[in-house]
């Protein structure tokens, strides 16, 4: 396989070997819950929104007396934040104006089945903890977690073959609140998301190409939607990748949320650490000055355009300088690199530089497009964790150990019982009614590929309608399937089922009963005894050959009211009928010709 990195000029193939290659990844995903520690919705619909709050947070020490450099680095950004109070989705729970609530026992429940998927081992007793945050992405300056299993392995299908990849352990944590705007030195946040319950996993260090870990990434996530206790869509899933190469550093990239391009982030992070070794082998490091807010690179002339994986040393310097919203100007004085920066900045980009031209240096960079990354802060510490003293420990029952079926393989029985296509085998093992799809194929005798096509096919047309197929249960489309197999006629499934997620009926008996009114009022045999002597010329012409053009007569009439099969039976006899009349009549009249 072989594949350039976007602007990078990476090869890939079997290189990740020859520059030691280390990556690992983690993966946040939300439940299908209310709140952790609230009972606000986790609709995200961020209206209507009450007020506004505005805030500064600040870096204390942790109970061992150390400040978290990533926390420190926030400070010196001096940035304010606003948010966004949104009714029904957010409380004083979330404006740290108010204690936790008892946790959420349902995401707690969902946490414990999805360790037992990963073979992950549960703790007997679950301590609630605090990690500093102070980016603005939480109210209160820190974030609740609470560690739920440690070790656990996922077993993948990846280009490097089948791989078991172990895991650290599933967390199971507040998401953070989102990003509505950002004008200078103020950043707006939504408070609809914080809040929403998540569990993080995150896996070993892995030796693997970076196309095959993707696709561990990809089966993690196919693993967490077959529990059926997650959300969907866009936002609700997102991967971090920690990457480094031999002699280089562990840098953690977010919000890599396309695993199509997850490859080439970490082929791009890791020709960018290369590229910085290779830099540092100029021992520019000790040639960085600073005065009067200039950073001047003595022998640095050529620097600014030089490579760094997808980026520059330019981008990087320009990047940082965003960070703390303001610009810098590039300029070559003889032989040397002269970067002007904005008053009070000087320092802090003279630190970066020299860090820069040092090597690869552990920090947390974001994806800006296809495998380009920017700075985003220094990697944090294991200082910003602490115990969250307004809750108590919580006791859990361990559940029983069972050995979980890997997802690839449990897709490619789907693939070969519904006749199916992989993406397809894929789609029914991520959906909501899989339960349903196996449990309608075993007690009738409806055909397997058509029940999928109903849940993969039928389903996506309706939501294309704009019907909610969240007030469509389960249990719904069961008995739909039932009256199928008792000769409810398919092609009125659709009908149905919208009928029934429109109404919002709440027993078997109202399914029934709105079946019943479909296919009433319509007496097949005169119907097609109609089709038949309104086309006798038709028939007498084409003979069986008509049948086509009179089945789509009848069903317009009986399309949705009756089985078509049943309608094809009917006709076809009285087509054989007719025509067999049609040929006797004409033998009389020969013979009556003849004498």
């Amino acid at each position: 396989m072989s594949e350039a990195g976007e602007g990078s000029g990476i090869a890939f193939g079997d290189d990740w070997k020859e520059v030691g290659l280390r990556v690992g990844i983690e993966i946040h995903q939300q439940l299908n819950t209310h709140k952790l520690f609230c009972s606000c919705s986790s609709d995200m619909k961020g209206e209507p929104v009450l007020f506004t709050v505005r805030r500064r947070q600040h870096p204390v020490p942790s109970e061992l007396g150390e400040y978290d450099v990533s926390a420190l680095y926030e400070e010196l950004r001096g940035r304010s934040f606003v948010y966004h109070v949104a009714g029904g989705e957010s409380c004083l729970v979330e404006l740290d104006e108010e204690p936790p609530h008892p946790i959420n026992q349902e995401a707690l429940q969902a946490a414990l089945t999805i360790a037992q998927a990963f073979n992950s081992w549960v703790f007997d007793e679950l301590h609630v903890m605090r990690k500093t945050i102070t980016d603005g992405s939480n109210t209160g300056a820190f974030q609740r977690t609470i560690m739920v299993s440690m070790g656990g392995y996922i077993d993948a299908m990846t280009a490097d073959g089948e791989v078991k990849v172990p895991l650290e352990g599933i967390n199971l944590e507040e998401d953070a609140a989102n990003i509505l705007w950002r004008r200078g030195q103020e950043v707006g946040y939504g408070l609809s998301r914080l809040g929403i319950p998540l569990v993080e996993i995150g896996t070993e260090v892995m030796e693997l190409s970076p196309q095959a870990v993707a696709d561990v990434a990809k089966g993690i996530g196919l693993t967490l939607r077959g529990t059926g206790l997650v959300k969907r869509g866009l936002g609700t899933i997102r991967q971090d990748v920690n990457v480094s190469v031999r002699h280089g550093k562990r840098v953690e990239v977010k919000g890599v949320q396309d695993l199509r391009s997850m490859a080439s982030v970490i082929w791009g992070e890791a020709r960018r650490q290369l590229d910085l070794i290779k830099l540092s082998q100029l021992d520019l490091a000790d040639s960085v000055e600073l005065a009067q807010g200039t950073v001047r690179i003595k022998g640095g002339a050529r620097l600014a355009e030089t490579p760094l994986g997808p980026g520059s040393f330019k981008r990087e310097i320009e990047d940082f300088a965003r960070a703390f919203s303001s610009g810098v100007e590039f300029s070559t004085d003889a032989q040397d690199l002269v970067i002007k920066t904005p008053l009070g900045l000087g320092e802090k980009m003279r630190e970066r530089v020299a860090q820069l031209l040092s090597g690869p240096s552990e920090e947390t960079r974001a994806v800006v497009s296809g495998a380009l990354t920017t700075y985003t802060r220094p990697l944090p510490g294991g200082a910003r964790l602490y115990p969250e003293t307004d809750l108590p420990p919580i006791q859990v029952k361990r559940p029983p150990t069972t050995q979980v079926k890997p997802y690839w393989v449990t897709i490619t029985e789907l693939k070969n019982r519904f006749s199916l296509t992989e993406d397809e085998a894929e789609d029914l093992f991520t959906s909501p009614y899989l339960g349903v799809v196996l449990q309608a194929a075993s007690e009738t005798s409806i055909p397997p590929p058509y029940i999928a096509s109903v849940a993969l096919g039928t389903l996506k047309s309706l939501s294309r309608e704009g019907i909610d197929l969240d007030s469509l249960r389960p249990w719904m489309l069961l008995e739909t399937f039932r009256l199928v197999g008792t000769g409810f006629p398919k092609e009125g499934v659709e009908e149905l089922l919208r009928l029934a997620s429109s109404q919002r009926v709440a027993r078997p008996e109202d399914v029934r009963s709105i079946a019943a009114s479909l296919t009433a009022g319509v007496d097949l045999q005169a119907v097609v005894a109609d089709v038949i002597a309104r086309n006798r010329e038709l028939i007498k012409k084409k003979g069986m050959d008509s049948y086509s053009a009179l089945m789509g007569e009848v069903m317009r009439v009986a399309r949705g009211k009756v089985d078509g099969k049943k309608i094809s039976e009917t006709l076809k006899r009285a087509l054989e009928e007719a025509t067999s009349k049609g040929e006797t009549d004409e033998l009389r009249l020969r013979d009556r010709s003849w004498r």
